[in-house]
């Protein structure tokens, strides 16, 4: 089992493997929120009610992660000791900005978000290190909760500069992809999501990102898919329909278009990379 690091309570952040997290349940009772990450085939279920008294249950597992509230039970529905972390925040020391933004984050999300894990990873790394003083927690809690503020609080609805797009209106897209990675998504869907027409969806989406939105939909299955070849070790096919790819052969072909490498040199690239 790992030995976590335990941050004082003045601290913004403490960070935790989840198998110590959910041995340790009591160390990681702060006043704010907390990010659970999971790893690997863990699979997290998350339970608990807000402050109306509305109860919520949530599975989460990787490549995405979860905002929820610090005192949420936390469970896995698997047999496998969990792997992944759980990052606790501590509103108190945080920036008033940030602070007022978290008030109107979602406590109970999922989102696909590799900014977030590629931050969690090195923070885990650095944790087995034995590299986490009180600072660098606090510089982690800093980047974490900036991060968060902007993309999901009430920050996110600022208009982009230009565009009738909102970034709140961009992330609505962006999560409702996600979301529905392994379906069929239309441009009509995302166009409803808006409450725009079709077209001038399509017109204002490229000039807001600068791809078109069925471009900008295949590229989020390219990555999601890179991701799974990295995190899991399930087989080519099935990471092919977990990204939403119809056949195996339209997988390995649009996965070379856009990267360069087929699915298979990709994944046998990261593991010799790691090793």
């Amino acid at each position: 089992m790992h030995q976590a690091t335990r941050s004082t309570p003045d601290h913004g952040l403490r960070c935790q493997p989840m198998d110590v997290a959910f041995t340790e349940r009591g160390l990681t009772l702060m006043p704010g929120f907390q990010l659970v990450v999971p790893t690997g085939a863990t699979v997290v279920h998350a339970a608990g009610c807000d402050d109306l008294g509305t109860n919520h249950s949530i599975l989460i597992g990787a490549p995405f992660t979860a905002v929820v509230p610090t005192r949420a039970r936390l469970a896995t529905i698997t047999e496998s000791e969990p792997s992944g972390w759980v990052i606790a925040l501590k509103s108190g020391v945080l920036g008033q900005v940030s602070q007022e933004a978290f008030r109107e984050v979602p406590k109970w999300s999922t989102s696909w978000d590799p900014f977030l894990r590629e931050t969690v990873d090195t923070l885990g790394a650095l944790q087995n290190a034995g590299l986490i003083d009180a600072a660098c927690a606090d510089a982690f809690a800093d980047v974490i909760s900036v991060h968060i503020a902007l993309r999901y609080g009430h920050c996110a609805g600022a208009a982009e500069p230009h565009t009738p797009l909102t970034r709140q209106m961009l992330t609505r897209i962006q999560v409702f992809v996600h979301a529905h990675i392994a379906e069929t998504i239309l441009v009509e869907q995302l166009a409803v999501l808006v409450h725009m027409s079709t077209s001038n969806f399509a017109r204002v989406f490229k000039t807001a990102t600068g791809n078109p939105p069925h471009l900008y939909v295949t590229l989020e299955r390219v990555k999601f898919a890179r991701t799974l070849l990295c995190e899991e070790t399930c087989p080519l096919v099935e990471v092919g329909a977990r990204a939403g790819f119809q056949t195996q052969q339209h997988f390995t072909d649009v996965f070379h278009r856009h990267t360069g490498v087929t699915p298979r040199a990709f994944r046998l690239a990261h593991r010799n990379l790691g090793s």
